[in-house]
């Protein structure tokens, strides 16, 4: 029986006037449609897709994709809505303030919603239509990169764009929404009173829903692959193409989010389910198909030699000398053979990667004839220098890229950061301001680490080795499976326990429990358990606030797992989660978080060759493999000393492997303080206790030459300590802003473009 895949995809980047235009918003939605395409599978299922784009999505248009599309399919079909564009709120009828207590509706922004006589789609009318969609029980998902905080205006001098439209606030007749009051005291009496961090209501209709951010935040827009994207949705395509197969909705939400909060300040993607069991469910419900453990290469009539992988097969663009290496094996050569490196009787790299194929140049073979095909493994990841805007003071640039182009062996240029010329371009950036130095990222002027002060040849060259550091570690937060890996991503369970009870959320919120007036910490203990036929190895690993790195929570690094075996980290013992007394008690941080990745492989490797000491420790010395023969110790090797010119061994191993991480936050309260009797005797509320929750925190302006403190909220921070213990293993902590000791975060100063 065939099941129908019915997706309806909209992206809008100009808008009518007065709704500023967005950039990413197309490219998000071509991306998906591209997906979609090349990864749905083809034996059982049929995918029909109607994709509104600018001026085509309006809002009757939308509509009817709904109820014309979407509304054709049964219990045994798939629905996908995915919406990239503008988010904003609208003035609610008073009939909705039942359901509205702030008495504004969460909204998308159509093409034409703010011409004369026409409205934004608001969060009831989707809910009507959703229900609509579920009467026959297919199986649906909405994804919304967008949001609707409704704070007001655009600056126009932002450089990253948010997905943000200025609220309407134009007084809507009851009579231009799609449904009637009836409708809206029947969906006022199925809500849930239970907080909603999306804010946004789709409560009928059975669903699973992902949206970009919470409905305090932001849904920013994102550089990436030399294209402006939504970085919600990048992150997601990026987890979806890299992921072998049927992902579930619970591990691409966690693997998603880690991405998004480790390279955008302050947004926290959210996920919703009507069925909370849903989120274990396979991504579409399992139509995407799996991918074979090999590549197929053979001679195209029009690109020449390529392989049978491309973008939407999570294969890396080529970033100057960086690509994916491949070993080509006779086609007839088996699973085990394929394993076997000295079997291979050429090597590859990638020239171009297209959307279902990727160009390569073979070498290794003479006289190759074009009716001949192989099978290719991957043997090495690119891993490009990050790139780094440098602006502000004159003295301080020169310095700064002088010591840019000499901090590689031998005096040559950086191999971990270049400089870019636009902040577009950029993941980090370097100012120069008031005789400092300053590192954040292009989004917000939020310091990641402490500032350096004075320009000299000696500071010049230490901030340059601060953001190599931070390079490092963004390599490991973002090394993930490769293109041909054939283990499940679920192969390898990580369960985390807390006193006897398996943790389920999706984003675990851990909090400090108050006894005998004290505070405790919380405590959990992690378990990795084996699910496959096969035995692994595995690596748990923790990068920390000061982009530490360590691999600590198993003895030497990693361990073996048999079919069905598990293992407890630190041997079965507790981990005490802990808001450090330093961040807590000087700098007023209540919340700090963790992101624990998993590497599985089916050879053994060295996860200790990804540590590194905290960023304002000197710096290690790079270290040997002491164990493992495989291709990912030689790329766990190349992360910290960028060797690209490794060599494998003679009895080196083409090993598969994979990787997903998970989120910890844990939240220590500041101590309460009693507000004097005299100050409480002068309100006629009651004597109350207040809670400290602001900071101060350094923030620099890039525009003026002054350093200013902002009083703030406390804001996530990127790494959480467990237990006290050095226990910070390498694997996925992805966060917001790092700070070392002497810096603090600020809460919402960011310089950026709203969906």
């Amino acid at each position: 029986m065939t099941r129908n895949i019915y997706a309806l995809l909209v992206g809008i980047d100009e808008y009518l006037s007065p709704v500023s235009a967005l950039q990413g918003c197309v490219n998000d939605i071509m991306a998906v449609q591209e997906y979609l395409q090349g990864r749905v599978a083809t034996d059982g299922h049929q995918l029909h897709l109607r994709t509104l784009l600018n001026q085509n999505a309006t809002r009757q248009a939308i509509i009817d994709g709904f109820r014309q599309h979407l509304c054709q399919a049964s219990s045994e079909d798939v629905v996908l809505f995915y919406f990239a564009g503008h988010g904003s709120q609208e003035e609610a009828p008073e009939e909705f303030w039942i359901l509205e207590p702030d008495q504004l509706d969460e909204t998308i922004v159509c093409f034409d919603s703010r011409s004369p006589g026409s409205w934004d789609l608001a969060d009831k009318e989707l809910a009507k239509l959703i229900a609509e969609v579920g009467e026959k029980n297919p199986h649906i998902t909405i994804i919304m990169d967008c949001c609707h905080s409704g704070s007001g205006t655009r600056d126009l001098d932002r450089e990253i764009a948010v997905r943000q439209a200025q609220s309407d606030r134009r007084k809507r007749p009851l009579d231009s929404f799609i449904f009637s009051l009836a409708e809206v005291n029947q969906l006022a009496a199925s809500q849930s009173r239970e907080e909603n961090l999306s804010r946004w209501k789709f409560l009928q209709g059975k669903h699973i829903f992902l949206s970009a951010c919470l409905n305090t935040e932001l849904a920013k827009e994102y550089n990436g692959d030399g294209q402006r994207r939504g970085a919600f949705s990048y992150f997601l395509l990026d987890t979806l193409k890299k992921a072998n197969g049927n992902l579930s909705y619970r591990d691409l939400f966690k693997h998603t989010n880690a991405l998004v909060r480790s390279k955008v300040t302050a947004q926290s993607p959210q996920i919703e389910a009507t069925v909370l069991g849903d989120l274990d469910q396979p991504f579409l419900g399992g139509a995407i198909a799996p991918r074979t453990p090999y590549f197929t290469v053979y001679d195209h009539k029009d690109y020449g030699w390529v392989i049978d992988g491309g973008a939407v097969h999570g294969i890396f663009q080529p970033v100057g000398d960086e690509t994916t290496l491949l070993a080509l094996f006779p086609f007839d050569s088996s699973a085990e053979q394929l394993r076997q490196l000295s079997g291979a009787v050429a090597q590859a790299r990638v020239l171009q990667v297209l959307p279902q194929v990727s160009k390569i140049q073979i070498s290794g073979i003479d006289n190759l004839n074009p009716d001949t095909t192989f099978k290719a493994v991957v043997t090495s990841l690119p891993l490009p220098p990050k790139r780094v805007f440098i602006t502000g003071e004159e003295a301080g640039i020169e310095l700064a890229r002088t010591a840019l182009l000499q901090a590689g062996p031998q005096s040559q240029p950086s191999l971990y950061i270049r400089e870019v010329t636009t902040p577009q371009e950029a993941e980090f950036q370097l100012v120069a301001r008031d005789g400092k130095y300053f590192i954040t990222r292009p989004a917000d002027d939020r310091l990641l680490v402490a500032q350096i002060p004075d320009y000299t040849t000696a500071t010049a060259l230490q901030v340059i080795q601060r953001l190599e550091h931070i390079a490092r570690w963004t390599n490991i937060v973002e090394l993930s499976s490769p293109a041909s890996s054939h283990i499940r991503p679920d192969a390898v369970q990580m369960v985390i326990e807390q006193n006897g009870q398996e943790l389920q959320d999706v984003q675990l919120r851990l909090e400090y429990r108050q006894e005998n007036g004290k505070w405790n910490p919380p405590s959990l203990r992690i378990k990795l358990k084996n699910t496959s036929h096969e035995p692994l190895y595995c690596a748990l690993l923790d990068l920390t606030d000061r982009y530490t790195v360590s691999a600590d929570l198993f003895d030497g690094g990693g361990l073996w797992l048999q079919p069905r075996q598990e293992a407890w980290a630190l041997g079965g013992n507790s981990i005490s989660a802990t808001v450090p007394e330093k961040l807590w008690q000087e700098q007023g941080i209540t919340e700090v978080k963790d992101i624990l990745k998993l590497i599985v492989s089916t050879a053994e490797f060295d996860a200790t060759l990804l540590q590194q000491s905290e960023l304002d420790l000197p710096s290690r010395s790079v270290p040997t493999p002491r164990r493992g023969k495989g291709t990912l110790n030689r790329l766990m090797n190349r992360i910290p000393s960028r060797d690209i010119t490794a060599k494998p061994e003679e009895e080196e191993l083409c090993d598969d492997w994979v990787s997903s991480q998970i989120t910890i936050t844990t939240v220590r309260p500041q101590q309460t303080t009693l507000v004097p009797k005299g100050e409480a005797n002068r309100s006629s509320t009651p004597r109350i206790t207040t809670q400290k929750t602001a900071v101060s925190t350094p923030v620099v302006n890039t525009t003026t030459n002054s350093t200013q403190a902002q009083a703030t909220k406390p804001k996530w921070l990127i790494g959480g300590v467990i237990g006290g213990l050095a226990v910070f293993a390498m694997i996925g902590l992805l966060f917001s802003p790092h700070k070392s000791n002497d810096t603090q975060l600020s809460n919402q100063s960011f310089q950026s473009q709203v969906r």
